[in-house]
Formats: structure tokens, C-alpha cells, sequence
């Protein structure tokens, strides 16, 4: 059992590590993104590490090798919060029955129960946290750097071993900023995309990754925690492991800038402005100034580079070019399709997954990259599986959000804000394979307690999720 669990365990830090890359056979295509059957590379690894944590589990039921502080000591938030889950998955699960085409409704259903068992994994497996969090954030920062180079060199590269698309800034669909001279030529610039399906998931993950390293820096936690010498020189890397913090900090930064997604922005700032919020009604000085000087480090990083870019990012954020408009315009003209369909299927849904073969029904002629998913989570899990659907997602993020706040879980709470906020600009955390297992990996480590992941363990907390 010991090596059960040991294969467990590392297979979740592979399994997060490698979370990003969208490696995939692609079973059956479908005319959109959207409508498309595939089999993830990292649905192998969940698959496989869940059937051994299930084989485990009955192991240790048959033999009753359950400690004391574990049958005594649950976490009854968690218990608690599986309730709400059990309630959407309830309302996911009959929307089934509504859907146009039910076998991409199951399909869909599948990806959704996939990312029920990564949290389930997360609060109950055996791990260390505190490396399965490294682990998160150095495949965030392959992917920072890749993006970084796609930016600047304005270039990307097609590998299917990696899941990455070819992304030409020539080439329409391909996500660009437009910028127009007083010559009047323009120029396409490319957002970064890095591994992942869109510059908007990019900025995400980084936003939570900057957030992560926040709460590491200003609690003074460091897994760098010893000494070494060399020719009678000690070092001491404790010393030192700042330094480190603010360079990860900054590259993901300089690669979240590059993204020139509005939506990560503002969820990172939601979160910042919430921590500083938290510390000066606290009054916890100590935290404000360390807050402080990440804020400052920072807002000198982005100084730098508006003076290079500042083009860009007015361009991202006014109303005046053509590409701005028409997204704007295509994202207004989305809430009203949504609203249209949510009013002919408003308790049970069009089915999950089903959003855009509703919107082609509504609309039927169109080109095929017209329908979207309506760029709002909340709207989305309304019109695919009901209003009572809904209820129970608000639910389930009201009660994180609860849990949090009692247990004084601060940084943890400025993720859910930030996760909040980017769910009412985008809808990739329901409707792409990604994005649902980067939702329930992440509520899984902001509801567990102990650095040992769960089986009712009783070390202290620890980490910037923790506290």
C-alpha cells in the first residue's frame, strides 16, 4: 500500500505540473472547438491515479488500517461542501435529458465528473501540498516562459506532443491586439497564448500563480529552508529565497502583461486590493509593508514596460479600433442570445455542453466560429443546466467563499475573488476541458487544511492558501 500511495501522490504532482499542456487525440472532430470528442493526455493520469486511490481506499478499508486521529478528525467544511457539489452534479446530470445531442451532453458530463474526482483527490489523497504547489507553479512557469517568447518573437510553433496550435498574427481567429499609426497602416500584435487554447486562460493561470506567490512571500515561507557551504562560505539560501520569489513574480508578470487579457488583469488586481483591504482593517502592518513592496516592484515592472507598449494596452482597454468594437459588439449581441435561450429552457437547461448547438438552432447560417459560449460562467451554467443548476454552483462558490473567511483563510479568499471575477468576463472555466479541472483542482487546495493534503490529518496549516 505504501507504494500505492507513493504513485498517488507523485502522479498528482505530474498530473498538475503538466495540467497546462493540452496534449490530446482528437477521437472525433467536431465543426467547433466546442462539439469536438478528445482524450487528454492528462485525462490518463487522472484516470489511472484515481482507479489506484479507489483500489487504495478499499485496501485500507479491508484491512481497517484507518488510524484514530483519521475517523475522528474529518473536515466537515469539506463535508459540507460536497453537498453542494452533489446538487449540481444532480442538475448537470438531468440537463442530460434535455440536450439536443445527448451524447455530447455525456461526453461534457464526463469532463465534469473528471474534475469532481480531482477534488476529491485533492481533499482526501495523500500529498504534500506544499510541493504539489510547486509543482502548479513550475508548469506555470514553463508556460510564462513560452509565452514570453511568443510575444517577443511574435511567433509560435504547432507540436501536437504538446497540444499547441500554430498562432500567425496574420491569420484571422488568431487572438491580436490592432494598432493603427498615423499613416494609418496597421499592425496585428500577438497576445501570448503559451501551451493553452487562448491568451484569456494564460493570464488566468498566471493571475492565480502571482496570487500563490504573494501569499509564499509575505508569509516568509520557504521550502529553500538550509545551509551549504563552499570554501568556508556559508550560504544561506533562506537569505536569498526572496530574491527568488520577487523573479518568479515579475516573469509572471512581464508574461500576464503580455496576454493583454482584461480579465486576468482585473482578477489580479481584485485580489491584490482585497489582501491590502483585509491587512489595513486588521491592521497588520507587517503584511502591508511586505504587500506593499510587491506592489511597488511590480507597478515598476509595468511602468517599464507601458512605456514601451502603452499603445497596446490603451488600444486593449478603449473602444476606438475596429477589433475592440467588434468584440465588444459580439459580447453584448452574446448576452442577448443567451438571454433568449435561457427564457425557452430557463429550469433545466439547453444541456450541458449543448450552449452553441442551441445558439446554431436559434440562428441557424451562420458561419460555424460564430457560435460561442457567452462570455459569462454564471449565464453559461444557467442556459446549459437550469436554474436550479445555478443555484447550486452559487451555492457551492458562496460556501468556499464562507469557509474561507471563517477559518481566516486570506489569500485563499483573494483567489476566489479573483476566480470570480474572471468567470463574469469568460466562460472557459465551463465550457473547455482546461478550464473545468483548473476550477475544482483549485477548490479543492483552497478547502484543505493540513500541508499532507487530506485522510483527516491534523498538522497545522501552512501555505498562502492555508492562511
Amino acid at each position: 500500500m505504501k507504494v500505492v500511495s507513493k504513485i498517488i501522490e507523485y502522479g498528482l504532482y505530474l498530473l498538475v505540473f503538466l495540467l497546462p499542456w493540452q496534449t490530446r487525440w482528437i477521437i472525433r472532430a467536431g465543426e467547433t472547438e466546442y462539439t469536438t470528442y478528445s482524450l487528454y493526455g492528462t485525462d490518463i493520469i487522472l484516470l489511472i491515479v484515481l482507479l489506484l486511490f479507489v483500489v487504495l481506499k478499499c485496501q485500507m478499508s479491508n484491512v481497517k488500517c484507518q488510524t484514530k486521529s483519521q475517523i475522528q478528525n474529518p473536515n466537515f467544511q469539506i463535508k459540507k461542501f460536497w453537498y453542494f457539489v452533489g446538487l449540481v452534479d444532480l442538475f448537470v446530470f438531468i440537463s442530460i435529458f434535455f440536450a439536443n445531442d445527448k451524447w455530447l451532453a455525456l461526453y461534457k458530463y464526463g469532463w465534469f465528473l473528471l474534475g469532481v474526482g480531482l477534488f476529491w483527490l485533492m481533499t482526501s489523497a495523500n500529498y504534500n501540498k506544499i510541493k504539489l504547489i510547486w509543482a502548479l507553479l513550475a508548469g506555470i512557469f514553463l508556460q510564462a516562459g513560452l509565452g514570453i517568447w511568443q510575444f517577443l518573437s511574435q511567433s509560435s510553433f504547432a507540436s501536437k506532443w504538446l497540444g499547441m496550435a500554430l498562432h500567425n498574427p496574420a491569420e484571422l481567429g488568431v487572438s491580436v491586439v490592432e494598432t493603427f499609426g498615423n499613416n494609418g497602416i496597421g499592425e496585428r500584435w500577438l497576445r501570448t497564448y503559451g501551451g493553452l487554447d487562448h491568451p484569456n486562460m494564460l493570464g488566468g493561470i498566471l493571475a492565480i500563480g502571482v496570487l500563490l506567490l504573494i501569499g509564499y512571500l509575505i508569509k516568509k515561507f520557504s521550502i529553500f529552508n538550509f545551509q551549504f557551504s563552499n570554501n568556508s562560505k556559508i550560504f544561506n539560501f533562506q537569505t536569498n529565497a526572496k530574491l527568488l520569489y520577487y523573479f518568479i513574480i515579475l516573469l509572471f508578470l512581464l508574461a500576464l502583461f503580455f496576454t493583454f487579457s482584461r480579465g486576468a488583469w482585473a482578477g489580479l488586481l481584485a485580489g491584490i486590493f482585497l489582501l491590502l483591504f483585509i491587512f489595513l482593517i486588521k491592521k497588520d502592518f507587517l503584511k502591508q509593508r511586505e504587500l506593499l513592496k510587491i506592489i511597488l516592484v511590480g507597478g515598476i515592472l509595468i511602468f517599464f514596460l507601458f512605456s514601451f507598449y502603452g499603445n497596446l494596452v490603451l488600444t486593449r482597454l478603449s473602444q476606438d479600433t475596429r477589433l475592440e468594437i467588434k468584440s465588444t459588439e459580439e459580447r453584448m449581441a452574446s448576452f442577448s442570445e443567451a438571454k433568449i435561450i435561457i427564457k425557452d429552457n430557463w429550469l433545466f437547461g439547453t444541456g450541458i455542453g449543448n450552449y452553441t448547438l442551441a445558439l446554431e438552432k436559434n440562428n441557424p447560417g451562420q458561419e460555424k466560429w460564430n457560435y460561442q459560449p457567452v462570455h459569462n460562467v454564471f449565464i453559461l451554467v444557467w442556459a446549459e443546466v437550469g436554474f436550479l443548476g445555478l443555484l447550486g454552483f452559487l451555492g457551492l462558490l458562496g460556501f468556499l467563499g464562507w469557509s474561507l473567511m471563517r477559518k481566516k483563510k486570506y489569500f485563499g479568499l483573494s483567489i476566489l475573488i479573483s476566480l470570480v471575477i474572471m468567470m463574469m468576463v469568460d466562460h472557459w472555466y465551463w465550457s473547455l476541458h482546461f478550464g473545468i479541472l483548473w476550477f475544482w483542482l483549485l477548490a479543492g487546495l483552497m478547502l484543505t487544511n493540513t500541508d499532507q493534503g487530506g485522510l483527516g490529518r491534523t498538522d497545522a496549516d501552512s501555505g498562502p492558501i492555508a492562511n
